[in-house]
């Protein structure tokens, strides 16, 4: 099976001014990314998506395989989809690299930390099952019971709950939160839905990495750079460094 590693990396955010080439322990944010995909070949095909010529002279320093693909302006607002970018660049590869793939693996460079072997077990269980999606999920530390929404002057509990017949210590504790370090789906599935998931129709990965985090804030990247200089993880990281 053909994967494609797709990393979208446009030059504007809101959140962080020019975010993809945030430092990050030194480096710019998207270096993590590009790292960790270079290092799961041949699993995958890494492949840059960008509309900025100096996110892509970058990363192209740091992988063998060049690319000269910009993308469009209009693919790349705060309201474009990642699915309509990688469609687009599907076809780009297709006609000008003769490359054709059987599935795609997005990889966002807002999640700068993944497992290596995590992230291989996802696409060995990708590869072994019938399904045609794959997300990453992991378990929520808060529990939906003790959500609330609010508007105005109105509020009111996320779900139905008896707090006098359930402790919080009795909660059941099978709610997850989809993460976003991991998508893989199969290329007709992603053209027929422009989505790469679909309630019950996509399968479940549990992510037991504890250390995962997406980067928003500047906040986010100083969490992310205390969790980077953390001893489990540069033991983890010295192993990516061989590319």
């Amino acid at each position: 099976m053909k994967i494609l590693g797709y990393i979208p990396a446009r030059i504007g955010s809101k959140g962080i001014k020019r975010k993809n080439l945030a430092k990050l322990n030194g480096k710019p944010l998207i270096y993590y990314t590009v790292k960790f995909a270079k290092k799961m070949k041949p699993s995958i095909y890494p492949f840059v998506s960008t509309d900025s010529r100096k996110i892509l002279n970058y990363t192209n320093s740091l992988l063998k395989e060049k690319n000269n693909y910009i993308r469009p302006k209009s693919l790349s607002t705060d309201k474009s989809k990642h699915a309509d970018g990688l469609l687009h660049a599907i076809k780009w590869l297709k006609v000008k690299k003769k490359l054709e793939f059987d599935a795609v693996m997005l990889l966002q460079p807002t999640s700068p930390i993944r497992e290596i072997s995590e992230m291989r077990s996802a696409i060995n269980a990708f590869k072994k099952s019938k399904t045609k999606s794959l997300l990453g999920v992991r378990l929520v530390k808060e529990h939906p019971s003790e959500m609330i929404k609010y508007s105005k002057s109105q509020w009111g509990f996320l779900i139905k709950h008896n707090f006098k017949l359930e402790g919080r210590q009795n909660y059941k504790r099978n709610f997850y939160k989809i993460d976003g370090s991991l998508y893989i789906c199969k290329v007709d599935f992603i053209k027929k839905n422009k989505l790469f998931f679909k309630e019950n129709n996509s399968t479940l990965f549990v992510l037991k990495n504890k250390k995962l985090i997406d980067i928003d804030s500047n906040l986010d990247l100083k969490v992310a750079e205390n969790l980077l200089k953390s001893k489990r993880w540069q033991l983890s990281f010295s192993r990516m460094k061989r590319f």
